[in-house]
């Protein structure tokens, strides 16, 4: 990947792990902002509950404390009440001093009634309703009546309140405006309810209404304390992130350095190989040159020798063998002189088998010698190649040699060929000494040898890698599993097409 690739993956992957930090940070906190407001509905339900347990206990002593009158006056009770006013169950209901106040009318013996008028405050305890103040409302609702009254003795009128009353649930949440409607901060608010059945007095509600103003407060101190801890997170994942880049980065330009100074190398070797095959060439050359006299000597001695020997049949067959070899040490000499020149070997249509033999035949003499078997391995039919045969001869014969050096008296030699659909492979396989990867990455470099002084000039192999790749060819060369060395050249089969040269 490159290293601008690199950067933006690990910059992603630190703005991910801070998305997620604030992600979970933010529904934790959240989660017990939730927690923490359903706590306080419960919370006003159960107050509720309990003052509709204080409610119950004081509507039956006003109870009776009514019958106490119907039997000795109001002056019974004392100024506990305001009004006290006993009267008939059909003549005008009382009135009384304010709307703050409650008036309840309490049925006694005889078609009597008792209006009692009395605070709301005086129907809960003192300590419920100054548990909160300011954030927490206590309202009652009397049976038949529509407006809640507060302990604090403010009647409030709350269409979201009277409509949970009447519908009987035990929570429910205020808005900002409902709750600045009865009197308490604009802050969302819960409220819990209750229900008390006084019989003669009528079923009763109770409502407790909390501000969850403290909680809201929390809320966002907890908000800013997750706006810090992000802060700090992603400032620890921005710094370690940063360290990470610029340790790459470090790390891309001491790459990039031995990138450049590889490149550098693999080009100076590239220009001492060319340096190398330059010398080869212009030393291939002058060998011809200084070949072309004793040649002719050789050829003009040969052809001698047949005139002198007619009668000799041996003779002549040596002397035309030694005309044959001549002629041929020639025509390779004039092609590694194209070749050296930058020219292209003289391609034709050749059936593999035919380089084969003939490369077989060439080395026969030199196997027998060493004591060295070699078998040759051929399908009978093979598609044809495109080479120049003398060339691919000499290329594999260099490769038979080399074999057979390796090998010790009694050894064991291979010369196989066998094609696929797109190339002809040659193979060349010895039980020798074998040989190591590092010598067989350089046994194609010219002038290299692991043969003792004077064995070997190190360019068989580098005559025999240009040869192929004028082919368009491959070579290569390396040890065997079971021991000694393998050597393959591979030679793209001809285009269908024209006659196949044969022996």
């Amino acid at each position: 990947m490159p290293a601008n690739g690199r950067s933006a993956t690990i910059a992603a992957w630190m703005l991910f792990a801070i998305a997620v930090v604030t992600g979970l940070a933010w529904w934790d906190e959240q989660r017990e902002a939730q927690a923490a407001l359903f706590d306080l509905e419960s919370e006003q339900s159960l107050l509720a509950w309990s003052a509709a347990g204080t409610l119950r206990a004081h509507l039956t002593s006003i109870g009776r404390d009514a019958l106490r009158v119907a039997e000795h006056g109001p002056g019974e009770v004392g100024n506990r009440y305001a009004p006290v006013v006993v009267r008939r169950a059909d003549a005008p209901r009382t009135r009384t001093p304010s709307d703050a106040l409650l008036l309840l009318t309490i049925p006694i013996a005889e078609g009597r009634v008792v209006d009692v008028g009395l605070r709301a405050a005086d129907l809960v305890d003192r300590d419920q309703r100054l548990a909160r103040p300011g954030e927490l409302l206590i309202l009652l609702a009397p049976p038949n009546e529509t407006p809640l009254h507060s302990v604090e003795g403010s009647v409030v009128s709350s269409p979201p309140l009277r409509d949970a009353l009447e519908r009987g649930l035990e929570t429910v949440r205020l808005s900002r405006e409902d709750a600045a409607g009865i009197g308490l901060p604009a802050r969302t608010s819960m409220a819990g309810f209750a229900h008390v059945d006084a019989g003669d007095l009528g079923r009763w509600g109770v409502v407790v209404v909390a501000s969850a103003a403290r909680e809201r407060d929390r809320e966002k101190r907890a908000i800013w304390r997750l706006v810090l801890g992000v802060l700090v997170a992603a400032g620890l994942v921005l710094a370690f992130g940063g360290i990470a880049l610029r340790r790459q980065r470090q790390q891309l330009y001491a790459e990039r350095e031995l990138a450049v100074s590889e490149a550098q190398h693999a080009r100076d070797e590239d220009l001492l190989r060319a340096e190398r095959m330059a010398t080869m060439g212009t030393f291939a050359m002058g060998i011809a040159h200084e070949v072309a006299t004793p040649l002719g000597v050789i050829v003009g001695r040969a052809e001698q020798l047949i005139g002198r020997a007619r009668d000799d049949a041996r003779a002549t067959r040596a002397a035309q063998a030694i005309l044959a070899q001549a002629d041929r040490i020639q025509h390779i000499v004039r092609r590694f002189l194209d070749m050296a020149r930058g020219g292209t070997p003289s391609l034709e249509r050749v059936d593999p088998s035919t380089v084969v033999r003939a490369a077989a035949a060439a080395v026969e003499h030199r196997f027998a010698r060493a004591g060295v078997t070699l078998d040759a391995e051929v399908p009978p039919s093979m598609p044809p190649i495109q080479c120049d045969r003398e060339l691919l001869e000499h290329a594999i014969v260099n490769l038979l040699l080399n074999a057979c050096d390796a090998c010790p008296e009694g050894g064991q030699v291979e010369l196989a060929a066998h094609a696929d659909a797109q190339q002809v492979a040659f193979v060349v396989t010895d039980d020798g000494a074998g040989i190591s990867h590092e010598n067989a990455r350089r046994a194609t470099e010219p002038f290299f040898t692991t043969k003792s002084p004077g064995g070997g000039t190190g360019m068989g192999l580098a005559i025999a890698t240009e040869i192929v790749k004028s082919h368009r060819g491959e070579l290569t060369i390396g040890p065997r599993p079971e021991g000694g060395t393998r050597a393959l050249i591979e030679i793209p089969i001809a285009p269908r097409g024209d006659h196949v040269e044969c022996d």
